[in-house]
């Protein structure tokens, strides 16, 4: 059998669909700052691995860790506890904090074995006994946290819990009145309790919350609210509890620049790794070329981590396109993402093999025709994944992108979009202007603009957004490109 015909794919694009993840799993050292505590939150662009890393968490540390999934999840319903005492983007903190301290009582008693000391496991029981009279278990979802399975129930069984009465949930949470201060007097108890309890816990109990984005809108400023209170408490729980409590936040990074609050410096600073992959070194914390040379080491059996070895054994040598190698060839077409690495080069396995069912005898590798044969799907591939985002932000983005296509060309000036923005605009009235239909495109990585070399700064350049983040988008700019991901769906020649 042929070396190619061996391997199935390099893996999913999707961390959730990928059955081989925890085998091609590239362990860095961001994972040991999350498991030391030393970071909690973890941010990065859509398909950079947040979810893979939440997912190997999860099944790494699955005794001890709930998986917290925030799709379909009743964002607001913490409308309902909203403290009108503190800011308003500070009035969530109480309704997350008491969700915590929930989910991590319903772990806790789980772990009830865990604990040597008979009476803080009589203590537990009574916390399982008090949790079941308000939920009707202590196996409820986490979507239903802040609704108490029985609403009418009146309290009668009263624990002590390590020196701290509970009374009923659900009935104080009927009150409307006052309602953030009873979660708050709520939260007061159930630290101290905590903290009794895990002076006999050996272990760690784990929080991991992913999919905050699919309720997002950057309209929605009460969601932004919510998840600013989600970060504020997740904050307040980080030096708490000895790291035996360990929180852990994915969050996309658009979304985490778009809040706007007092302490987001201090949390910066202290709790967040951002993944930022890099695409030439093999000895960056985040390496590319190493996570894609761990993926063929699997496939192929090899022994060796070293990237050029395990890539020439299944690429040919040859350069390809302006003279590139077929590294380069493949980055300039992705956003430095896993996502789309691993995408193209299932694809141009996938004309590898295809090719060599037709010809047995042809070479045994992956060759420039291979790679140019996966363009087509590839660059309609780059198109959908960002389709939802756009359009969901800018309802006319794909007439941004027909402007590109009047276009034709890569590359252009100012007065090209122009022209073309002008064509569009007659046949579909669009409510942007030249120039923010510009930006717009910059924002997302459609294009990117020219920035001249010299005095000292290096050589020219075209910047695109994912790969300079930090760069202000320039308007006055000489000449304008296109992502080379999108030429082939946008049918644009080289001029």
């Amino acid at each position: 059998m042929n070396v190619l015909e061996k391997i199935n794919d390099f893996g999913a694009i999707d961390a959730e669909s990928d059955n081989r993840l925890i085998e091609y799993f590239f362990r860095t050292p961001i994972l040991d700052s999350l498991y030391n505590y030393d970071k909690s939150i973890i941010i990065g662009r859509k398909g950079t691995g947040k979810t893979a890393i939440y997912k190997y968490i999860e099944n790494d540390k699955q005794k001890y860790a709930s998986s917290l999934l925030f799709k379909d999840y009743p964002w607001k319903v913490h409308d309902r506890f909203k403290n009108d005492i503190v800011s308003e983007r500070e009035s969530f903190v109480h309704s997350w904090k008491f969700f915590f301290y929930v989910e991590i009582f319903k772990k806790l008693i789980c772990l009830i074995d865990d604990f040597e000391d008979a009476a803080i496991k009589k203590q537990i029981k009574k916390l399982g006994k008090w949790m079941t009279s308000n939920w009707g278990s202590i196996e409820f979802n986490h979507k239903e946290t802040l609704y108490p399975h029985k609403k009418n129930f009146l309290f009668t069984f009263a624990p002590s819990v390590m020196g701290n009465s509970l009374g009923s949930v659900s009935k104080a949470l009927q009150n409307e009145e006052n309602i953030g201060n009873t979660l708050s007097e709520y939260n007061s108890k159930f630290e101290k309790i905590l903290n009794s309890m895990l002076s006999g816990f050996d272990g760690e109990i784990i929080l991991l919350f992913d999919e905050l984005d699919l309720a997002y809108s950057s309209n929605d400023t009460n969601y932004q609210n919510r998840l600013i209170g989600l970060l504020l408490a997740g904050y307040s729980f980080f030096s708490k509890f000895d790291k035996k409590i360990k929180i852990y936040l994915f969050l996309r990074s658009d979304i985490f620049d778009l809040l706007k609050f007092q302490d987001k410096n201090k949390i910066k600073d202290n709790m967040v790794v951002i993944l930022d992959w890099e695409n030439k070194s093999v000895g960056s914390i985040l390496s590319l070329k190493q996570l894609v040379s761990n993926r063929i080491k699997i496939n192929i059996n090899s022994q060796s981590d070293n990237f050029e070895r395990n890539w020439d054994e299944l690429f040919e040598p040859n350069k390809i396109g302006r003279n590139q190698s077929k590294w380069n060839f493949i980055l300039e077409r992705t956003f430095d993402r896993p996502r789309d690495l691993i995408k193209f080069l299932n694809l141009t396995l996938e004309e590898a093999k295809n090719r060599l069912k037709l010809d047995p005898n042809s070479i045994d590798k992956i060759t420039n025709d291979d790679i140019h044969g996966a363009r087509n799907k590839y660059s309609q591939y780059l198109y959908e994944e960002l389709k939802d985002e756009l359009t969901g932000k800018y309802d006319e983005y794909d007439f941004y992108l027909e402007i590109l296509r009047d276009i034709h060309n890569m590359g252009f000036t100012f007065s090209d979009f122009e022209t073309s923005y002008k064509t569009i605009n007659s046949r579909n009235p669009l409510t942007a202007s030249v120039n923010e239909a510009l930006e717009r495109l910059f924002e997302f990585s459609i294009l990117g603009f020219y920035k001249p070399g010299g005095g000292g700064f290096g050589g020219s350049e075209y910047l695109f957004r994912y790969a300079a983040e930090y760069q202000p988008f320039n308007p006055r700019a000489s000449k304008f490109k296109v992502h080379s991901g999108f030429k082939e769906y946008l049918e644009l020649i080289e001029r």
